[in-house]
C-alpha cells in the first residue's frame, strides 16, 4: 500500500523474488499425519516466485478526510506478472474505486446550484458546514481476476495447472464484505483441519465485492462521538469469488447482505 505521508497519488513498480516453503499443518494426536484437506497438502514444498508488480494508487488526494470520507472519491489500479526463473507463473489484476457524496450537495446539484464558484463559497460557508458534512451517500466496487502463465513450458506442468493459493483472492471479512467471515466467501475443499469447520478456503481467481451504503454523524446528544467524527452507517453488500483454474477446477461462493 502506498505510504500515507505522500500527499499525492502514488505510482510505483516492484521487483520481487521469494524462496516460499509451504509446510501444512501437522495434527496434533497423529505426528506423521496432515491436519488439513488434501488441496493443501499437495501444495507442500518449496518453490521459488520472481515477479513484477505496479500500479496506482490515487491515495485519498480527492477525498475529504482519508479516513472517514463524506465528499470526493477514490481508486487503485495494481497489476502482477511472475515468471521465470521461478517456479510459478500467472498474470494478476486487481483494482476498484470509492465514492462518497453528501446529500446536501447532491440537493444543490438538482437545484441548479452548478456554478464552481458558487459550490464552493456554499461549502466554505461556516453556517452550512454542518449540513455537507452531514448525510452522505458511499459507493465502492473492487474486482480482481488472476490467469496462469506456462511461459511455453519453461515453467513445467505445475504452472500450467494452478496458481499458488498464497496468491489466490480470499474474499469476507469487515474490510472486504461486511457480516462474512475472513475468507468465508469462495471455493472450498469437502473437508478441512480439525480447526476449520465447512472446509479449508482454497482462494478464487476471480472475484468483485461491492457496497452501497449511507451515513449520517451522531446527534450531539453522544457528545463525545459527534466531537470525534463517529458515524451511524447502514449498508448493502454483495460479491463473490469463483475458481475457474487451478486447485479445484471449477467452482465458487457467493454471498449478499
Amino acid at each position: 500500500s502506498p505510504p500515507e505521508s505522500m500527499a499525492g497519488p502514488y505510482l510505483f513498480l516492484d521487483w520481487n523474488a521469494s524462496l516460499r516453503d509451504v509446510l501444512p499443518k501437522r495434527s496434533a494426536t497423529h505426528p506423521f499425519a496432515l491436519d488439513c484437506s488434501p488441496e493443501i497438502a499437495r501444495q507442500a514444498g518449496t518453490y521459488l516466485k520472481h515477479s513484477m508488480t505496479g500500479g496506482l494508487h490515487l491515495n485519498g488526494c480527492f477525498i475529504d478526510d482519508r479516513y472517514d470520507p463524506t465528499m470526493g472519491y477514490d481508486a487503485h489500479l495494481v497489476g502482477e506478472v511472475a515468471g521465470p526463473p521461478g517456479d510459478v507463473g500467472f498474470v494478476k489484476l486487481k483494482g476498484g474505486y470509492s465514492w462518497h457524496l453528501p446529500v446536501e450537495l447532491l440537493r444543490m446539484m438538482v437545484l441548479g446550484v452548478n456554478d464552481d464558484d458558487d459550490v464552493n463559497r456554499y461549502i466554505d460557508s461556516k453556517e452550512d458546514v454542518d449540513s455537507v458534512i452531514g448525510t452522505s451517500l458511499h459507493s465502492s466496487f473492487n474486482c480482481g481476476l488472476i490467469r496462469p502463465l506456462t511461459f511455453n513450458g519453461l515453467l513445467g506442468t505445475n504452472a500450467s495447472s494452478m496458481v499458488p493459493s498464497s496468491d489466490r483472492f480470499y474474499i469476507g471479512g469487515p474490510g472486504q464484505l461486511r457480516g462474512f467471515m475472513p475468507a468465508g466467501i469462495g471455493p472450498r475443499s469437502n473437508k478441512g483441519g480439525s480447526n476449520v469447520p465447512g472446509g479449508d478456503a482454497l482462494g478464487g481467481d476471480l472475484f468483485y465485492t461491492s457496497t452501497l451504503a449511507t451515513s449520517i454523524p451522531f446527534p450531539s446528544y453522544f457528545s463525545t462521538l459527534s466531537q470525534n467524527g463517529a458515524r451511524i452507517f447502514g449498508f448493502a453488500n454483495a460479491g463473490t469469488c469463483v475458481s475457474t483454474i487451478g486447485l479445484l477446477g471449477g467452482g465458487g461462493g457467493g454471498g449478499g447482505q
